[in-house]
């Protein structure tokens, strides 16, 4: 059973751990870790997985890696961990970016960036039986065009937005103006 750290709404350890599970609601204004990592590949584009149709929220929605932070785990062993686990890429915790937290209704976003020196295409991506079922590498632009169609959940485009400022300017701007022409297409969901 994976365990959480709880914080308060300071973010202040309190102590006690909670069991993951919606049979198991969390204590009131309590929060724990989670993390999002947004991974930019030599072309600027970023990583997309798309959810496992047994997934019981957003099955079938494409979404950036992430997850919970499990009980003992500071937030950038996390971040490595779901980026190992969802895509068997292994970016070492200390070469992730932070971007920003975000406090959310229970738990604290932290947002990070893996920035790889290679083309998405020379990247091995390895899923994660049950999570996920395919992966694309798109631009700023198309994953954009994907949050208005509704194929990004609205948590994963509220975290975006959130870092959208700070992604843009590591980057770069031009990375955001990539046109259809220049081959840019918009993934459908399954």
């Amino acid at each position: 059973m994976e365990l959480w750290d709880l914080l308060d709404k300071n973010r202040k350890p309190l102590g006690i751990t909670h069991p993951r599970g919606r049979q198991y609601p969390m204590p009131p204004h309590t929060y724990h870790t989670v993390v999002t990592v947004f991974t930019v590949d030599a072309s600027n584009r970023i990583l997309l997985t798309l959810r496992a149709p047994t997934k019981g929220m957003y099955p079938n929605y494409w979404e950036f890696t992430g997850g919970s932070g499990v009980a003992g785990e500071e937030s950038p062993t996390s971040a490595h961990r779901e980026l190992l686990e969802e895509t068997g890429i292994d970016c070492p915790a200390e070469e992730l970016v932070l971007l920003g937290t975000l406090r959310e209704p229970s738990a604290f976003m932290d947002c990070y960036l893996c920035r790889l020196d290679q083309a998405g295409e020379d990247v091995t991506v390895t899923l994660q039986a049950g999570e996920t079922v395919d992966f694309k590498w798109v631009t700023l632009r198309e994953m954009e065009a994907m949050i208005h169609k509704g194929l990004i959940p609205a948590p994963c485009a509220m975290r975006y937005g959130f870092v959208k400022a700070g992604l843009t300017k590591i980057i770069g701007e031009d990375a955001w103006l990539q046109t259809e022409a220049e081959g840019v297409s918009v993934p459908e969901n399954k």
